[in-house]
């Protein structure tokens, strides 16, 4: 689904809706989350640790027994730490002008978001186990394991490409490997890079006062 010249609005998870803006990439920095409970940010001093935060809230939107999209979700996030200690020279460039202000892995945020169990308005009955948006591009990933193999699944696949959402087929035996980058090898170069298209970091972690973080 490329070109999109006015918002559209899929489901995902269980009965959640995002708005997709035309040439904004929805990143885990813009996501709009809606957390159930408000993040203990005392708790969770490290990127690393709200990034972990974050992935469970993904992973708390796919069904219980979604073995293979909780690793997916897994992989992606090392792999998101991973491309971050890959580019520290370029972003610690990207960084220095700001006196201080960023560092390197603030970067983190600027990943693109997957979004579990998705649905397009183009084919509301095939859903995605994850999908993604770019800003010019919606990709599913479609994560194939031999129950997926069924005439039905693969007529599905079939019903999103043919809806102009791009297709990323990756084998569940792929995900097992524990080793970093292993995904991102398989995702397209705005997965892998997503960095390049930030100047300025941000974080979903927004805070309004001091009251907001701090026990009464």
């Amino acid at each position: 689904m490329d070109g999109l010249e006015a918002p559209l609005v899929i489901s995902y998870g269980k009965g959640l809706r995002v708005t997709l803006e035309p040439r904004k990439p929805l990143r885990l920095s813009t996501m709009a989350w809606g957390f159930p409970e408000r993040p203990d940010l005392i708790a969770l001093t490290t990127v690393s640790q709200r990034l972990d935060f974050l992935r469970d809230q993904l992973k708390s939107l796919c069904g219980l027994w979604d073995k293979l999209p909780r690793l997916f979700l897994d992989a992606y996030f090392r792999d998101i730490g991973e491309g971050i200690a890959t580019n520290g020279a370029a972003l610690d460039a990207l960084a220095a002008p700001h006196g201080g202000l960023f560092r390197p892995e603030d970067w983190s945020y600027s990943a693109l978001c997957p979004l579990p169990h998705a649905r397009s308005p183009a084919a509301p009955e095939v859903p995605a186990d994850f999908a993604f948006w770019t800003g010019e591009a919606l990709h599913a990933v479609d994560i194939t394991s031999a129950a997926s193999q069924s005439k039905r699944c693969r007529k599905g696949r079939a019903r999103l490409q043919e809806s102009g959402i791009s297709v990323i087929e990756i084998a569940g035996t792929e995900l097992q490997s524990g080793r970093p980058s292993d995904l991102a090898s398989r995702l397209p170069a705005d997965f892998r890079e997503f960095w390049r298209s930030e100047a300025l970091p941000s974080s979903p972690f927004r805070i309004g006062s001091l009251a907001e973080i701090l026990p009464v």
